[in-house]
């Protein structure tokens, strides 16, 4: 028996499903023998399951911060508000934190994405005062689940401002040998202090120590800026660095001490012309002593150099005199000096009888 020949039309959809059955099957057939087919594959899907994780939001995973730190804020608006913390943040150590962290993110996130923080702007009375600890959550981060802390314990105090504090300068050691200095003076003389009332109200000078020794060995006007420190009035030093001290505004951490040094040399008293008239007939001037026979002077650098004798104002009178005179005469003051050391010297005339056999020679 013949067979008879299938002469059933083929249609479009047969041929397109033969031609799609062939295409998988070269492609099975590739990825089974042919290994770099199979590894770029593998490669392709990972990279590409991982795009579609990275970029998916609502995957995330939980991750673990330590010693996150706690951002105080809003400090000075406290301050504005006429109150202060004065314990409670001195000591403030860093906490844990719990995150649950969007993939995509996961490796790149820190604790400063979360902005963990203590707001002062929400106390509103002194005392004792409890604040939460917040932070920053977001899509973009992920959501904070846990905090080691979630709230601290302050004790508030009014914030005030004292002023016209009067300064004191505290001197100690000595200027350069050679050198006469002018008396210092202290810049700002008087100063502003702010803080807690329990510590301010008690405040009634600020003292500033000043060690001469430490000036140059120069004939000039010299500056320094030197510490200084606050007192109660049971002469305590006041260490708190939650006082402020400030001059128009200026924050101080010292303050200026100007000072003069002027070359100071001795000089010795001109003998010449000290004594005016004659002894008694028959006596003479045997000796004059002064005391003392020089004086220290201090000046410019100017006067120093020329200024070889000092005069008295005016000569003794001897005229008629028989018995030793002392007498204490005034000292001529150069007009540019700065300093002498006394303004007057006692002068020691010994007058004899010339039958002694003393000749005086002036």
């Amino acid at each position: 028996m013949s067979s008879k020949p299938d002469i059933t039309p083929k249609t479009e959809t047969t041929d397109k499903t033969a031609t799609a059955g062939e295409l998988l099957k070269t492609v099975g057939r590739l990825v089974a023998y042919r290994w770099p087919w199979k590894l770029l594959s593998i490669f392709l899907a990972v990279l590409l399951w991982g795009g579609l994780i990275s970029q998916n939001t609502s995957l995330t995973r939980e991750k673990n911060f330590q010693d996150v730190a706690i951002n105080i804020i809003n400090k000075d608006a406290l301050q504005r508000e006429g109150l202060i913390v004065v314990s409670g943040l001195e000591d403030l150590q860093p906490i844990r934190m719990r995150v649950d962290v969007p993939q995509r993110v996961y490796d790149t996130v820190t604790p400063s994405n979360y902005n963990v923080r203590v707001d002062l702007s929400r106390i509103t009375d002194t005392g004792t005062q409890k604040l939460p600890v917040i932070y920053t959550s977001n899509t973009t981060y992920g959501n904070v689940t846990w905090l080691s802390v979630s709230e601290i314990t302050v004790e508030v105090d009014n914030y005030i401002t004292r002023r016209r504090i009067p300064v004191q300068l505290n001197e100690t050691g000595t200027i350069p040998a050679g050198f006469f200095s002018s008396t210092p003076s202290v810049d700002p003389a008087m100063v502003n202090i702010s803080g807690p009332r329990s510590i301010i109200q008690n405040v009634v000078r600020c003292v500033a120590t000043y060690n001469n020794s430490l000036l140059s060995p120069a004939a000039r006007t010299q500056f320094n800026a030197v510490p200084f420190k606050l007192y109660d009035n049971n002469d305590n030093a006041i260490t708190s660095n939650l006082v402020e001290v400030t001059s128009e505004s200026i924050l101080l951490d010292s303050l200026l001490v100007e000072q003069t040094l002027y070359r100071l040399q001795p000089i010795a008293i001109n003998r010449s012309g000290i004594t005016t008239g004659q002894p008694a007939e028959g006596y003479v001037v045997t000796d004059i002593k002064i005391d003392p026979a020089m004086l220290n002077v201090a000046g410019s650098n100017e006067l120093m150099e020329t200024l070889t004798l000092l005069d008295v104002d005016a000569p003794i009178d001897i005229s008629g005199a028989s018995d030793t005179l002392i007498r204490s005469v005034k000292v001529k003051r150069p007009e540019e000096a700065y300093h002498m050391s006394a303004n007057a010297v006692y002068v020691t005339i010994t007058i004899e009888s010339a039958a002694a056999g003393d000749t005086f020679v002036e």
